[in-house]
């Protein structure tokens, strides 16, 4: 449900503004060398998702007849155990193909209520669970979107947070804003979990990068792809490198 009035959140939500000694390529030569490894990037993607796709399908298949057969408990919820690593893979070899894949945005007007209320929708009863929503928006509102697309990109913000903490169970924040007059809403995802490391905080969005074993690190990444795609962004905004994660995704609105 879409809370209107409900209190502030009592969650700190910080911001944060963005913060080789080999000289730069000039900027043609850096073109032409992101485009050849850009495609060499996408043919080789492809390559391996159909491959590695067969050999899961055929992993697939022999586990489901192996179970067929199977008497003891315990060595049923061992291929319990291959089907699910195979599906974890398949999710893997999924990300890599939306990834070297072209946008092709299907724009329609969309109210950002209406949006939200079916993002809602699509979390888990866990998410939903330790989701603290609040929504300040005015009625009425809407966005040229492909709301697919942007579906995607906001769940796959919300659910790094919910990873971030689950294993102790924390309760995750989305806030949304938009003030008077203003011609952008903004989707503030928090998370009591700060990022202390450096490192990983300026890698946050590179293609690839994880802290997590069970991901690929494009959720992130694409996530800020679709939104600048919109003409929007996706940042990290905490404040304090001690005071949690903030993620703000920020989209244009339509013209009054």
């Amino acid at each position: 449900m879409i809370d209107q009035g409900s209190p502030a959140i009592k969650t700190t939500m910080p911001t944060l503004h963005p913060t080789s000694e080999r000289a730069p390529l000039p900027k043609s030569s850096r073109t032409l060398k992101e485009s050849v490894t850009s495609e060499l990037l996408s043919d080789f993607s492809q390559v391996v998702t159909h491959r590695i796709g067969s050999l899961l399908s055929g992993i697939e298949g022999y586990t489901d007849l192996i179970m067929a057969k199977l008497d003891s408990k315990e060595d049923r919820e061992n291929a319990f155990r291959i089907l699910e690593s195979v599906s974890r893979v398949g999710g893997i070899l999924t990300d890599v193909k939306h990834y070297q894949e072209s946008l092709s945005l299907k724009k329609e007007p969309k109210d950002i209520r209406k949006l939200l209320s079916e993002v809602l929708n699509l979390l888990a009863d866990s998410e939903s669970d330790r989701l603290v929503f609040e929504c300040h928006i005015p009625a009425g509102i809407s966005a040229h979107i492909d709301q697919t697309k942007i579906k995607q990109a906001l769940l796959s913000v919300l659910r790094n947070a919910f990873e971030a903490t689950a294993l102790h169970q924390l309760p995750v924040s989305l806030f949304v804003e938009s003030t008077e007059g203003s011609r952008s809403v903004q989707f503030r995802v928090y998370s009591p979990i700060p990022i202390l490391d450096t490192s990983t905080r300026k890698q946050l969005f590179n293609p690839f990068f994880t802290t997590k074993a069970a991901n690929l690190g494009l959720g992130l990444t694409m996530a800020r792809r679709i939104f600048r795609e919109h003409n929007g962004d996706v940042a990290f905004t905490s404040s304090e490198i001690d005071a949690g994660a903030e993620f703000t995704c920020t989209l244009e609105l339509d013209p009054k």
